[in-house]
């Protein structure tokens, strides 16, 4: 019983030290474009050189998912956030004309 406490104990210990935020579905907004909620799959954010990669969870009103890669970064001359995505939709984020990807930005940067 204590080499049980004990182990629980040092596991617990070890994931409090590590300084990784645990993964999860971040919701994003409902798509007015697809009438689907959206979630960021937080466990998918991988950086590499000066490209943000994400994977969009969508969910349907009959319940079903679909998953769409996106890429963001950041352009230093227009000074915008760019995005492209795998179905070949691309652009700026922004709060208003794509406020989706805007809110991904958002969790990408806070996480």
């Amino acid at each position: 019983m204590f080499k049980k406490i004990l182990a629980v104990a040092i596991l617990g210990c070890a994931l409090m030290f590590t300084g990784k935020a645990q993964a999860y579905d971040h919701y994003v907004g409902y798509s007015e474009a697809t009438g689907w909620e959206c979630y960021v799959i937080t466990e998918t954010i991988e950086r590499a050189n000066d490209t943000t990669y994400v994977t969009l969870k969508m969910v349907k009103p009959s319940g079903s998912v679909s998953y769409l890669g996106y890429r963001f970064w950041y352009d230093s001359q227009s000074d915008v956030m760019r995005f492209a995505n795998d179905e070949g939709y691309s652009g700026i984020a922004n709060r208003y004309e794509t406020p989706i990807e805007w809110e991904m930005v958002q969790v990408i940067r806070n996480y």
